[in-house]
């Protein structure tokens, strides 16, 4: 029989547990482990895994690339309450100094700059986040210390690299099929164990899970293979169907003339019925910025996968462009909008609405990503302008 203060006790802690129903975020951050994303991170604060932009947009700070994140980092779950937009109140006048602090001031004021040096700033960085920690002291009740926050993050921040170009974004931003005929393969279903048959159930498979797969007539894989697992669109004018990546699947062993795959990236919901296909090769384009040209490739806009407004960065868009025009992958693009006046007699400037980067390039179109966006309303067909490229 639980005495009353053991019943207290255990509501009390009910109550200030981390997992909430409904969504609700109880802590203001979580620290980043190994094995975490953002797909995981919106389950478990907000109740909905397809919440995940959300978590990235609170953190563009922190995060490069939504779908890399890294040990350490400290992700915002939540507003702080007490944070506001503008102050409640007028900003207190500074406390009077002393005779003795306004002497002291003054001879601070006297003596020379300090030189601040970049690389000096970097090893301090590196020596506060290699900074031992006290061990003899015991774990607080209620999640880590400030400085262990701290340090953490900066060895986040110190182990990040830069890359122009993210596989990640790669696999995961879709393409237009140009109208050309792919040896598109067929998810039969998740099996676990590989002996055990597929089944048709909609049961969507997550990372490591294994998928059954059935290769079109006359193609074979080989043990290792990697696949393109993803949705087929509808078929978008004269540039074929979209294609919507919803994750890939490395082959690992054959089956009653079947294929067994395991999960290795999930984009989106992996389901029975979708296709799969070959996984292009990328190529990573080293650690050089884009350089600005003059005269680039100009195109259209020719929209999203989805019928959605262009609003926020990160959202995947089309253009008419190709290689053949020489696009390629790194190459940053401005939407601009093309001065003129509109049918009820309005005077339209020109202006910049958005950049993107392109992330996969085919023959005829390409696929870019939106990397700021600043006025939302575009339309098919705006301008797309190319104003930077890679270094070859």
């Amino acid at each position: 029989m639980l005495r009353p203060f053991s019943v207290k006790l255990g509501i009390f802690a009910l109550v200030l547990s981390p997992v909430v129903a409904h969504g609700q975020a109880a802590d203001q951050s979580h620290t980043v482990r190994q094995g975490d994303t953002l797909w995981e991170l919106a389950r478990q604060y907000r109740g909905d895994p397809f919440l995940w932009p959300d978590i990235y947009r609170m953190n563009t700070a922190v995060v490069e690339d939504p779908h890399w994140i890294y040990p350490g980092e400290v992700l915002r779950l939540s507003g702080a309450e007490e944070m506001a937009a503008v102050p409640a109140t007028d900003t207190p006048a500074p406390p009077a100094m002393v005779e003795s602090e306004v002497a002291g001031a003054q001879a601070a004021d006297t003596e020379p700059p300090v030189e601040q040096a970049g690389p000096a700033t970097t090893a301090t960085l590196a020596q506060l986040a290699q900074a031992p920690s006290d061990s003899d002291e015991q774990e607080p009740l209620f999640g880590p210390r400030p400085a262990s926050t701290l340090k953490e993050s900066i060895q986040a921040y110190t182990r990040k690299e830069y890359r122009p170009l993210r596989k990640t974004e790669f696999y995961s931003s879709g393409f237009l099929t140009e109208n050309q005929k792919l040896p598109w393969a067929r998810v039969i279903g998740p099996v676990t164990p590989s002996q055990i048959g597929a089944t048709t159930v909609v049961n969507d498979a997550m990372p490591y899970v294994s998928i059954a797969i059935e290769a079109p007539r006359g193609a074979t894989y080989q043990i290792g293979d990697t696949l393109l697992i993803a949705h087929r669109g509808v078929d978008w004018k004269s540039y074929g169907e979209v294609i919507i990546p919803t994750g890939l699947a490395t082959v690992t062993d054959t089956v009653s003339g079947r294929y067994i795959a395991s999960v290795v990236a999930a984009y989106g919901p992996i389901r029975p019925g979708q296709a799969a296909l070959p996984a292009e090769k990328f190529m990573p384009a080293g650690a050089e910025h884009a350089v600005p040209v003059s005269d680039g490739v100009r195109g259209e806009l020719l929209g999203g996968p989805t019928r959605q407004d262009l609003k926020l960065p990160q959202m995947v868009v089309f253009i008419d462009k190709g290689q053949q025009d020489g696009v390629a992958a790194g190459d940053i693009f401005e939407v601009r909008r093309k001065a003129g006046i509109t049918d009820d007699g309005r005077v339209r400037t020109h202006e910049l609405l958005a950049t993107l980067q392109i992330v996969h390039v085919r023959n005829h179109s390409a696929t870019g990503r939106l990397l700021n966006v600043l006025l939302p309303d575009i339309p098919q067909g705006t301008e797309v302008r190319q104003v930077a490229k890679l270094p070859s």
